[in-house]
């Protein structure tokens, strides 16, 4: 999966969107190593989260206008990576260049802080040659706690980050990699915190990870292989009594089911260790069990 690239934009996340964060670029340079980075800032360091969400929307259209004013060759030969709302930012400027029939070369997010049923994310995909790679971590604590409490309180966003869980159905030419449970024992990053593995797991947010790991995933590693199931209602996983007095089977496989209960009617899927990964209404349940079945495969 080795990529070669004239163009590197690098659009980071918030709080570190005016310059970039130590060795960051490095690190983009080290995974595009033929390419021209350069650091794309925008106005997203208000540490007021909703206003740094309304600030990535209008900068997607100021960047989407700039690709769209570049000669074609120089346009379908660019690579944007995005970090956090950076990769909601670059989910958006896709959205913008499919709706006016423009391609770049490739697209690669990590941990998008965007929602899981944002309509841009099924449009992003036809705006980008090679395969727009998502690099999604279902740990992620910033994203799976985080970003789901203020988003839906404050923001009003309510469904749960495409960099945690990625789509309830698969996008047009979108490839989900699920980052490795043991990321930040893999990844180093070189920062002091970094050397107390309790801060690292709390701070796995860090762009610096998910670089070092797309990375991998540009030199040809293979994807992990491990099972992302999208969520519905935000939770947290936990073991449950497989007991069919309150729940009846909708579907199975390979160990997996797709459970409702009896008298909310709500929906859950368990893994074939009993462990509860999802749950919520029964349409949205029956698309990401139908997700998970294609990942089995």
């Amino acid at each position: 999966m080795a990529i070669m690239a004239a163009t590197v934009w690098f659009i980071p996340g918030w709080l570190r969107s005016e310059k970039p964060a130590d060795g960051v670029l490095e690190c983009v340079s080290n995974a595009f190593p033929t390419a021209q980075v350069e650091f794309k800032a925008w106005d997203g360091d208000n540490v007021v989260w909703p206003l740094s969400v309304d600030s990535a929307d209008k900068e997607s259209w100021r960047f989407a206008f700039e690709i769209a004013m570049m000669p074609k060759e120089e346009r379908e030969s660019l690579t944007l990576i995005g970090h956090s709302l950076g990769g909601r930012i670059i989910a958006r400027i896709l959205a913008r260049l499919e709706e006016h029939g423009m391609k770049i070369r490739q697209a690669i997010l990590m941990g998008a802080a965007i929602p899981s049923d944002d309509p841009d994310l099924e449009k992003m995909g036809r705006a980008s040659a090679l395969p727009v790679l998502a690099v999604c971590n279902p740990d992620d604590v910033v994203l799976r706690y985080v970003y789901t409490m203020v988003g839906a309180v404050v923001g009003g966003e309510k469904a749960t980050a495409f960099g945690a869980n990625g789509t309830l159905s698969p996008c047009e030419n979108v490839v989900e990699c699920v980052t490795p449970t043991n990321i930040t024992r893999q990844v180093e990053i070189g920062e002091k915190w970094a050397k107390v593995s309790a801060l690292k797991d709390i701070a796995n947010h860090h762009e610096k990870f998910y670089i070092g790991y797309a990375k991998r995933l540009l030199d040809g590693e293979e994807p992990t292989g491990k099972v992302m199931v999208p969520q519905g209602f935000p939770g947290v996983e936990g073991h449950v009594m497989d007991s069919m007095v309150w729940w009846d089977v909708l579907d199975s496989s390979g160990g997996w089911k797709l459970e409702k209960n009896k008298v909310t009617g709500h929906c859950r899927i368990i893994d074939p260790d009993k462990l509860r990964t999802a749950w919520g209404r029964e349409a949205e349940m029956r698309s990401a069990f139908e997700k998970v079945k294609q990942q089995l495969k």
